[in-house]
């Protein structure tokens, strides 16, 4: 008992003594380790110090628990001390001294110390390099028992004592220094993980106080930096950042420049890490030689990214005997990954991940950071790039210049060498290339067939396409499937405000990986920019399309007014060059077939002479003519029935009936002597129209109804296609052409000026088709010079609609004078009173009316009587004609209303 008593103080002063090294100095520490040496070489003479061994050993282990990576001291140390005992017991043995019978022979005494200390070399060099790295305690308590194991058996074999009273003895040593041990092994724990946070600290606000003057290239190069000096055993090391769908290295310290740039997949990355699920909750892990050669053998992905490593480091990755490897999450996802190296194997322990992790959350905080400034750029970019795109598209009038100074801004905002721009044809079958820049030069103008190519893809998916290697897709059409470069290409599809496509818009950039996520959700925007242009272009082309199919119908129709057949041959000449043919022929049904009765264009005398023949009414032809759809071929050559007409010159013919009444059948043919696509929607819809006009001959009261309804219908359209830029106005154009109607036979107008009152109501702002969206589209309150602006839509109109001869002039009235005040005030003419027109006052009353009751974003609708109330005050103010009002609102049964105003 007395030895397990001095062994326990002399443990707890050789601690003491250790722990106080750093104030003390070294001196007392090994001193008085020397002194518990000469005390269990003493207790061969005195047996009840030999229980000192236990103390010895503890105490050379405690420099290996402070330091792991010093294991090899401690093996040393002991198996020096082993060699002294049995040298000592050599030298005993030959001399026959008289020895204490308790004790035992001295030679085999000190043997068996030897040996005792010799196995506990082996422990240290064994146990401690596999289990103080992870767990200092752990090894501990595992060492403990197993010394004191060794211990008695040795001691009990040399010298027969009892074996109860050794272990006993040793046991009790270990359950006596054990909780010292750990005691001082905790304290000691946190101690180094404050002084490893506190140089971590050190290290990144020295860092970070050079990040601003740095670039990105340079930050992750500090950052790296950083890292291997301060995490214990680093050596060398690396980042890879998420970029897309890959990791790319962004820096590196002991590898060379070459290994910048390269990519890995996310794969890759955690089969580096060895396990999936803790990479992707980030939790650092230690690969030492062992591991790394498994790894390297087991997964194939991370061999081939290991060759190609190494070949870039110049053969310095295949030194690599330990890593450390710390995934680093931004929100649930692995957005970075730092992997520190060194060249000598089990060169990390747990000091070291305990550094990483504190390191890694500072360097997550810098990427947080650096993720935030980086969308607020892209945002900030953004918007310049509205503006710029806005600004540059504004006043732009038809598709041609639209697309071409989009190609033109999408090269200079992406800052790309390549951009097409390709819309769908009218068949939604091909698309084609209206402007493009660069390599897509190639392609202007050409028809691409549906599902081929990329802007096919993009279109089908209705989502962006992203390629880093643009020029090995396998979707790539004609010359782009062997182009003469690498290049980088993004496709966005555009569409319209149903969600309808229109086409795309390509940026492509020589090499490969040369775009990022920012690129493509800036193309975005510019290509959503570009669909709105283009949808309103559109708009707009259609409508004047529609409006001079109108105006070429009504003059074709007034040529034919007065059922004059002399004036065929003109007004078939007219359709001849509406439908763009080289000849225009009419034929007429008989008892025999069908005799040409009209010929007018450029036919050689082979073709007029065989359209001269009668077409006999059971040719599969005669057929085709009372169709409501006209039937047409773009090349005759091609057409089992046409090839006789091709054989005469006639290579694309157009049919289409005329009249088919019991008593007439009439049928217009189109010639033209080249073979193409045939004839296109709008020219089918114009023919269509005149066919229905020169049919008119026979009917004209009932076909003049018909073209004024098709009049009306289409400055309908207008209003409607005004309302569609500005949906808080929906429903406003046929509520308010309601209001004057109803109005006007209140007052007791004829149905041509109610007629007259509705036509301009649906053209009231037409004007306003030569606004901008940025002032007419504007949510807030627009500044003057915005509101001059808009105050000139009632001329623009009035200068627009005076061209269209069938606009009546009270309809005109309507679109100059419906904001001309009472008391003089208004615009664009300020008269005033009774000589602002009759049906402009009317108007003026019903579109007040109908604007209070609506929602717009400035202000909520009224009730009807709300509004009668506000409307009986703005003619009081000066703005309406009182009396009109007074019978608006008594058509309303709103009088009473006026009369709550009015008191």
């Amino acid at each position: 008992m007395w030895g397990v008593v001095i062994s326990s103080l002399l443990t707890t002063l050789l601690v003491v003594a250790f722990s106080h090294r750093g104030r003390l100095g070294h001196t007392p520490f090994y001193t008085l380790l020397g002194a518990v040496g000469l005390l269990v070489c003493s207790s061969t003479w005195f047996p009840g110090l030999y229980f000192g061994l236990f103390t010895l050993q503890v105490g050379l282990l405690l420099v290996a628990l402070e330091q792991p990576t010093r294991w090899h001291q401690t093996w040393r140390g002991l198996l020096l001390l082993g060699g002294l005992f049995l040298g000592m017991d050599l030298l005993l043995r030959p001399l026959g001294l008289p020895l204490p019978s308790t004790s035992g022979a001295v030679a085999g005494h000190l043997g068996a110390l030897g040996l005792a200390l010799l196995l506990g070399g082996g422990v240290a060099r064994w146990l401690y390099p596999r289990l103080a790295p992870k767990d200092p305690i752990r090894a501990l308590a595992v060492a403990l028992p197993l010394l004191a194991l060794i211990n008695s058996g040795l001691l009990f074999a040399a010298t027969q004592e009892g074996l109860d009273r050794l272990v006993l003895g040793f046991l009790l040593q270990a359950i006596s220094a054990g909780p010292l041990l750990a005691f001082y092994l905790t304290a000691l724990q946190h101690q180094q993980r404050s002084e490893s946070i506190e140089s971590v600290y050190s290290a990144l606000l020295d860092t970070m106080a050079a990040l601003p003057q740095r670039s990105e290239a340079e930050l992750w190069s500090r950052l790296l930096a950083s890292a291997v000096q301060v995490v214990p055993g680093a050596q060398a090391g690396s980042i890879r950042l998420r970029q897309g769908a890959d990791f790319v290295f962004v820096a590196q310290q002991g590898f060379g420049e070459g290994v910048l740039g390269l990519r890995s997949s996310v794969h890759e990355a955690m089969t580096w890490h060895g396990d999936p699920l803790q990479w992707r909750r980030g939790q650092p892990r230690i690969a030492n030689h062992a591991d790394l050669r498994r790894v390297w053998a087991t997964q194939t992905a991370n061999y081939r990214l290991y060759e190609r490593l190494n070949q870039a480091s110049r053969q310095r990755i295949q030194h690599i005997r330990s890593t450390l490897c710390v995934p680093i999450l931004l929100g649930d996802e692995v957005v970075a990954e730092i992997n520190l190296d060194a060249f000598h194997d089990r060169a990390f322990d747990c000091r070291s991940i305990e550094v990483a992790r504190q390191y890694a959350q500072q360097v997550r905080a810098l990427l947080a950071v650096h993720r935030q400034q980086s969308e607020l750029e892209a945002r900030i970019r953004e918007l310049e790039v509205i503006e710029a795109l806005s600004g540059a598209l504004r006043g732009l009038k038809g598709t041609s210049e639209i697309t071409r100074r989009l190609v033109y801004e999408t090269i200079r905002l992406m800052n790309s060498e390549h951009a097409a721009l390709l819309l769908l044809d009218p068949d939604g079958e091909h698309q084609r290339c209206y402007a493009a820049a660069g390599m897509f030069l190639e392609i202007k103008d050409t028809p691409v067939p549906k599902g081929w190519g990329l802007g096919w893809a993009a279109i089908e998916t209705r989502a962006p396409i992203w390629l880093d290697q643009a020029h090995l897709d396998p979707r790539a059409y004609g010359q782009f499937k062997h182009p003469p470069g690498a290049y980088s290409e993004i496709v966005i599809p555009l569409l319209n405000s149903q969600g309808q496509p229109l086409g795309v818009l390509i940026s492509a950039r020589n090499g490969e990986r040369a775009y990022h996520e920012r690129d493509v959700r800036l193309l975005q925007i510019i290509g959503n920019i570009a669909a709105n242009a283009l949808e309103r272009v559109r708009a707009a082309e259609s409508l004047e399309a529609e409006i001079a199919e109108k105006t070429a119908l009504l003059e074709l129709s007034q040529m034919l007014g007065d059922n004059d057949a002399a004036l065929l041959p003109v007004a078939m000449e007219k359709i001849r060059q509406m439908g763009h043919a080289d000849a225009i022929a009419l034929g007429v049904q008989e008892p025999d077939g069908y005799h040409l009765r009209w010929l007018t264009g450029h036919l050689g005398a082979g073709a007029r002479g065989f359209l001269q023949k009668p077409l006999p009414l059971e040719h599969p032809l005669v057929n085709l003519i009372p169709q409501e759809q006209a039937f047409q071929v773009g090349d005759t050559a091609a057409h089992p029935l046409l090839k006789p007409y091709a054989r005469v010159g006639i290579r694309s013919m157009y049919l289409r009936t005329v009249l088919n009444e019991p008593e007439l059948k009439v049928a217009l043919a189109l010639m033209r002597l080249e073979p193409g696509p045939g004839w296109g929607p709008a020219e089918d819809r114009l023919l269509e129209g005149a066919a229905q006009i020169l049919g008119a001959l026979l009917l004209r009261l009932e076909r003049t109804r018909q073209l004024e309804a098709a009049y009306e219908g289409a400055l309908r359209a207008i209003g409607l296609a005004l309302e569609a830029r500005d949906r808080e106005t929906a429903g406003h154009t046929d509520r308010v052409a309601a209001l004057v109607e109803q109005l006007g036979r209140a007052l007791g107008l004829s149905e041509t000026e109610l007629r007259d009152l509705r036509w301009g109501a649906y053209l009231h702002d037409v004007g306003k088709l030569a606004l901008p969206d940025a002032i007419l589209l504007k949510p807030g309150k627009l500044t003057l010079e915005e509101f001059c602006t808009m105050r000139t839509h009632t001329h623009l109109g009035d200068d627009l609609v005076r061209n269209l001869p069938f606009v009546p002039l009270v309809a005109r009235q309507i679109v100059r004078h419906h904001h001309e005040r009472w008391d003089g005030r208004g615009y664009p003419d300020g008269l005033a009173g009774e000589n602002i027109p009759l049906a402009a006052r009317i108007f003026a009353v019903c579109d007040v009316f109908d604007a209070l009751c609506s929602c717009r974003p400035y202000k909520t609708a009224l009730s009807p009587e709300q509004a009668a109330q506000e409307l009986w005050r703005s003619a009081q103010s000066g703005h309406l004609d009182q009396n009109l009002v007074k019978i608006f609102l008594k058509t309303q049964g709103l009088e009473a209303a006026a009369s709550q105003a009015a008191d």
